[in-house]
């Protein structure tokens, strides 16, 4: 928990961040030194207003000037911008949030929450699970799952994907009742299954080596379904992975 002092300087903070043209600046800076005409023109701005936009980051330390003239991002700005985008993950699904829980994240991972931030919502069930078709269609080598259950429309897929030669990783509740027909290769090193049970399933995720999918438990705690999140890019999937690793180097074989 956070102490009244450093509530206090967080607040001041986030104060000199207050403002769209703010994290604009701070943000075009970053990508490349510009004088106060550049940014100006960047920002489609006053040189008056960009100045004082530029003096109020210069004054919190997120950026410096140079003997030339050129403004540039100082450590602290740096450090900055790459934890805003976990505030840009939650604010822009701020509705979402309401009524979905994540208390359950290992912390490592809240931490890590702004690699979700270049996301494609997915939203409806047949949506969500279309995109599940997608990432088994699409898969080249593997597919991993963690769920809570396994849907019968899922086994001719599975089926499927091993006739393909596709491996997979599959993560299920120690208490679920496998569908009938859900039938599993003995264990062995050939075999394009492995399945391992935890004790507690509070996600789906969906994911082959490009494409994930990823569906959050409800605030009662049950994996909702009809709302998720996609990506495609490399640091939505390397969140997912590593959270299904994770919880697969934990579980019972």
């Amino acid at each position: 928990m956070l102490r009244r002092a450093g509530l206090e300087k967080l607040s001041e903070f986030f104060l000199e961040l207050a403002h769209s043209e703010r994290l604009r600046a701070l943000s075009l800076i970053e990508r490349e030194r510009f004088k106060l005409t550049q940014i100006s023109e960047h920002l489609n701005l006053s040189m008056q207003e960009t100045s004082r936009h530029l003096s109020r980051l210069r004054d919190a330390k997120l950026i410096r000037k140079d003997g030339d003239g050129f403004y540039q991002v100082t450590s602290l700005g740096w450090i900055t911008l790459r934890l805003l985008p976990g505030y840009s993950f939650i604010t822009s699904n701020r509705d979402y949030f309401q009524d979905h829980e994540l208390t359950w994240l290992p912390p490592e991972f809240i931490e890590r929450i702004g690699e979700l931030e270049e996301y494609e919502p997915g939203r409806g069930v047949m949506q969500v699970l279309h995109l599940a078709e997608v990432v088994m269609e699409e898969a080249q080598q593997y597919v991993w799952i963690l769920t809570d259950e396994v849907m019968t429309a899922s086994i001719s897929m599975i089926r499927k994907g091993c006739e393909r030669g596709i491996r997979f990783r599959i993560l299920l509740p120690e208490q679920l009742t496998l569908p009938s027909g859900f039938e599993l290769p003995e264990p062995a090193p050939t075999s394009p299954i492995e399945m391992r049970r935890l004790k507690e399933v509070k996600a789906c995720i969906v994911i082959n080596e490009k494409l994930t999918g990823l569906c959050l438990p409800d605030a009662k705690g049950k994996i909702d379904f009809s709302a998720g999140f996609a990506g495609r890019k490399p640091r939505f999937h390397k969140w997912c992975k590593d959270l299904f690793l994770h919880y697969w180097e934990e579980a019972n074989i």
